[in-house]
């Protein structure tokens, strides 16, 4: 079986390659998206592939003819994958041409998609929870478009390793937003407390899941309110929430431990059914 199953700009290729002047690698000029699938069915592919045509029409680039075979593409690379759980990449750049800021008109866009074998967290993690620093988000001002434009987001990675952390939880004018990679929840009582939805934050597709399906169906109340920094010694708990964390459960915010209740540990079961209903 291959490592990984290359879709470039309209074919199937083992030879993976795309020009050096495409803006995707001069600017960070693309959007992408990144889906689970399990038994060769993708999870929740219609948002992931509406939420990536929004963050192309919010930057102006064109939507490529192939994201109306998407379904068909990601089948046949599952298939030529052959892999139980799999990851599916989608990068859209604006397109090739020499290097400029303001780009040319009538750029065709660049689609890359790359399907490999996926790993899921330790059951340990996933049972035990994970630790998180706390780092200034510095990234730019529209949060919601899902670029790779991800710079920040590695470098607080980075640190949260070098400290012997799991990763890093972003805060801005003294209210936490998300982490690197994934919605940030903490729970007080029967309230579930997330970041509104605003510029600040990616629209996640597993955030959605938990506010509209989950915290109904458990009994809990959402609150989409900014938790500030000092408020972390007095919530009951936290977890990140993201297409690869699922339900990652926190046991520790810098110096603040947490305990990984019950009640995350339910919200990570029903959302391992929703995912389960479908993959069966």
């Amino acid at each position: 079986m291959p490592k990984a199953v290359y879709f470039i700009d309209g074919k199937f290729t083992e030879d993976a390659k795309i020009p050096v002047d495409d803006r995707g690698l001069y600017f960070a000029d693309s959007v992408y998206e990144v889906i689970r699938a399990k038994n060769k069915r993708p999870y929740f592919l219609e948002e992931h592939i509406e939420r990536l045509k929004r963050g192309l029409l919010e930057l102006g680039i064109k939507i490529p003819v192939y994201l109306t075979q998407i379904d068909e593409i990601i089948a046949k690379a599952l298939v030529r994958l052959n892999e139980d759980e799999s990851s599916i990449y989608i990068q859209i750049t604006r397109g090739k041409e020499q290097r400029s800021h303001l780009p040319g008109h009538n750029l065709e866009p660049t689609f890359i998609l790359i399907t490999s074998k996926f790993k899921p967290l330790a059951d340990n993690l996933l049972k035990n929870g994970v630790s998180l620093i706390l780092h200034e988000d510095i990234r730019w001002g529209r949060c919601d478009i899902k670029t790779t434009m991800l710079l920040p987001n590695v470098i607080a990675k980075m640190k949260a390793k070098e400290k012997g952390y799991f990763d890093a939880l972003f805060y801005k004018n003294g209210v936490i937003t998300e982490s690197t990679s994934s919605t940030f929840f903490a729970i007080k009582g029967n309230e579930l407390i997330t970041h509104p939805r605003d510029t600040g934050i990616l629209p996640s597709i597993t955030r959605k899941n938990v506010i509209e399906v989950i915290a109904p169906q458990l009994g809990f109340k959402i609150i989409e309110r900014p938790l500030r920094v000092e408020e972390i010694p007095d919530i009951d708990g936290a977890f990140l929430a993201g297409t690869t964390y699922d339900i990652l459960p926190v046991n520790k915010i810098e110096d603040v431990s947490l305990q990984v209740s019950d009640a995350i540990l339910e919200i990570q079961s029903a959302y391992f059914r929703i995912i389960s209903d479908i993959t069966d």
